[in-house]
């Protein structure tokens, strides 16, 4: 009888927990296939909102005229802008961050490692609207200063911009290429006689090379979908002078980007819904060219997709060949000056090349040569941090002491409203994203097997996430505000609840991702165990895996709160430019960020200018806490807690251990004293016979 009511409960306790994982694999693939849903519904809803843009400018889309006036909208006008000064970017920041990665993984020690990453992810933290107004107040005058343009807002300045902008990119996506290089490497080329730095150069960097390529294209990806950091600085649309001014009236120009010229003319006066239309037909267009722009991304990190196309390898010799030409023939022209071979070749070729080797003072050159730009890429790139970090310090204390600072009020258009409508939309993004985004990352890494349809979640994920922020401000325009009327003032309102939803989604793949990364670092002999001991699946994944990613998931979420903190295009678009008289989910609302675009339309210079350093002010102060909790707080709360709980291990260990060694005593005195009755019973006896 005991066994058979034995047998029922552990009968009923298996179907329970196989009802749990159940439910629990079907929610998270539920949840994940959203994905694909938001993904096709974003390019469906911006497909039918261009269809009356390219029934009204019809063909002139492709042509080479822009005059709205008259139904001529080139799209490749503003394009090649927005590629010009993409290009200008990538020039820069290209050999810069792969330089300061280079100097990072091999001429720091490793304690200095953390604190450089941090330097590089502080950077990356800061809003764009923040290197805007960084941009046309202090980087456009040093630039005019230079380079004699006449004005500071051109596409120079915004080349430069978007530069430092991409810079943390290209630096962290080739640092964690050349982590992945093997470090043997370096031993074995300086066996054959290399140098260190020839050796990282030559075998390293070109082990790394698909990373770091990776790195270059997501860069650019990012450069073309910025939007409100640009905007700030190019204000004109005469783009027909293209075919008339030279290429240097060009680069001195104000011409808007193809991102720019979408959020200037979206509520243009006189614009109507033709216009808005054809903005949207633009978005189309951005959009497929960023998505062919990460499919190669992607399709360049698989090394035997590369193996697959026979023009690859010879193709990529060929432009090396023709690139390293000239510094090819100098090298050699340089060696043979310096060196002279005493040793015949025909007779001793082993001592000509050990000779050769010893005495080649290229090797000296060339080492001095590349130390000497990793020095200067490393400073730049601290130099810039440090100058936007003072500037916004020393500029918004200033703005601070001026009568325009309105952090503690909190009526309408004022900083303080700005700050709590902040924090308001991020409640609501965190609260329903980090459930989705954790049910999303457990049926990625725990249920889904590696495979096609693994893949294809996987690439509806990252398309997402690279997708520029304007296109989901005006997916949110479209869907929850003139669709579904998610705001109190009808279709041409607009609310924080639409913006926040809106955010919800452009953080939702990052969110994803990096929660997933924490689940994957999590060892696999913990799941293995766990199972081999009964638990099921979702017992496994809540109790085992999940405590085990707890820090790792603590970050995502710090670092979701900065994503949403350095948003402004979506916002700009639902949530729109100016505050309600109160605080309401269902009225429009400024952020911090978009209280600091809103000042470019204000008439006031003084006053608009002293309330974007405030904001700046403000939201730096945000990130730098940001920072902090997430390389300083999290992690000593995290080693507190391990040592506290080995105290207590160790604690429990030596109560058990003292209480053994009691019962030990205990028994040996009692056998001691056992001992002793006996003898002295037995002297007893003896006496008395």
């Amino acid at each position: 009888m005991v066994i058979k009511q034995s047998t029922n409960s552990n009968f009923r306790l298996f179907k329970s927990k196989n009802r749990a994982d159940k439910f629990s694999h079907s929610l998270s693939m539920t949840l994940s296939w959203m994905f694909a849903i938001i993904f096709f519904a974003l390019i469906g809803f911006i497909i039918y909102a261009s269809v009356q843009g390219f029934q009204t400018y019809g063909w002139g889309i492709l042509g080479n005229q822009f005059d709205l006036e008259h139904n001529k909208a080139s799209v490749w006008l503003p394009l090649c802008i927005t590629l010009l000064i993409s290009c200008i970017a990538l020039l820069i920041s290209a050999p810069i961050g792969i330089k300061t990665a280079i100097f990072i993984k091999y001429r720091l020690l490793p304690k200095y490692r953390k604190g450089a990453r941090v330097t590089v992810e502080v950077l990356a933290a800061i809003p764009s609207v923040i290197f805007g107004l960084f941009a046309t107040q202090s980087l456009g005058v040093l630039i005019n200063t230079l380079f004699h343009i006449g004005s500071s807002y051109n596409l120079v300045t915004a080349g430069f911009m978007l530069a430092f902008m991409v810079l943390p990119t290209i630096v962290s996506l080739s640092l964690n290429a050349l982590e992945g290089a093997n470090t043997n490497f370096i031993s074995a080329g300086m066996v054959l006689g290399n140098s260190k730095t020839k050796a990282i150069y030559k075998i390293c960097k070109r082990d790394a090379r698909n990373g770091i390529t990776v790195g270059i294209i997501i860069a650019l990806a990012r450069a073309i979908g910025e939007t409100m950091a640009v905007s700030m600085i190019l204000q004109g649309q005469g783009y027909n002078t293209i075919f008339t001014d030279g290429f240097f009236s060009i680069l001195t120009s104000g011409l808007r980007s193809l991102g720019v010229l979408i959020s200037a003319n979206m509520f243009a006066e006189g614009g109507g819904p033709a216009l808005q239309s054809l903005l949207f037909a633009f978005g189309l267009f951005m959009f497929v060219f960023v998505m062919i722009l990460n499919g190669v991304a992607m399709y360049a990190t698989k090394q035997k997709n590369r193996s697959k196309v026979k023009w690859w390898t010879p193709a990529e010799k060929k432009i090396a060949e023709f690139v390293l030409f000239v510094p090819t023939r100098i090298k050699i022209w340089y060696e043979k000056l310096t060196y002279s071979s005493q040793v015949n070749i025909n007779t001793n070729f082993s001592k000509y090349i050990s000779t050769r080797i010893s005495k080649n003072k290229f090797v000296y050159l060339y080492t001095g040569w590349k130390i000497f730009w990793e020095w200067f890429a490393i400073i730049l790139t601290a130099s810039f941090l440090l100058w936007i970090t003072i500037n916004i310090l020393v500029n918004g204390m200033i703005a601070f002491s001026s009568g325009y600072a309105t952090t503690f009020s909190f009526g309408k258009d004022t900083t303080g409203e700005a700050f709590i409508c902040t924090l308001l939309i991020i409640v609501i993004v965190i609260g329903i994203g980090l459930p989705l985004s954790l049910m999303i990352a457990i049926y990625i890494n725990e249920f889904i097997k590696p495979g096609k349809i693994k893949n294809i979640l996987v690439f509806f994920i990252d398309s997402l996430g690279a997708t520029p922020s304007i296109l989901f401000g005006m997916f949110g325009l479209i869907f929850f505000i003139q669709t579904l009327g998610l705001t109190t003032e009808g279709v041409a309102g607009k609310s924080l609840i639409a913006g926040a939803l809106t955010i919800l989604i452009v953080i939702l793949p990052v969110f994803v991702r990096t929660i997933q990364q924490a689940l994957q670092s999590v060892s696999v002999e913990l799941r293995t165990n766990s199972i081999a001991l009964g638990a099921g699946k979702w017992e496994t994944i809540s109790k085992i895996v999940l405590p085990a990613a707890r820090q790792g998931i603590t970050t995502a979420v710090v670092l979701s709160i900065g994503r949403i903190l350095a948003e402004t295009a979506p916002l700009y678009l639902t949530s729109g430019l100016s505050s309600s008289s109160a605080v309401s989910l269902g009225q429009p609302g400024q952020t911090l960020t978009t209280r600091i675009y809103a000042q470019i339309y204000t008439s006031t210079i003084a006053q608009g200018t002293n309330i974007m350093y405030e904001c700046a002010l403000d939201t730096m102060i945000m990130v730098f806490l940001i920072i902090l909790v997430v390389h300083v707080i999290i992690p000593q709360y995290y080693i507190y807690k391990q040592k506290r709980l080995l105290k207590q291990q160790n604690l429990v260990t030596d109560t058990k251990a003292s209480k053994t060694h009691n019962k030990i005593s205990y028994c040996i005195k009692s056998l001691c004293h056992h001992k002793k009755n006996k003898k002295s019973t037995k002297i007893k006896n003896s006496d008395d016979g």
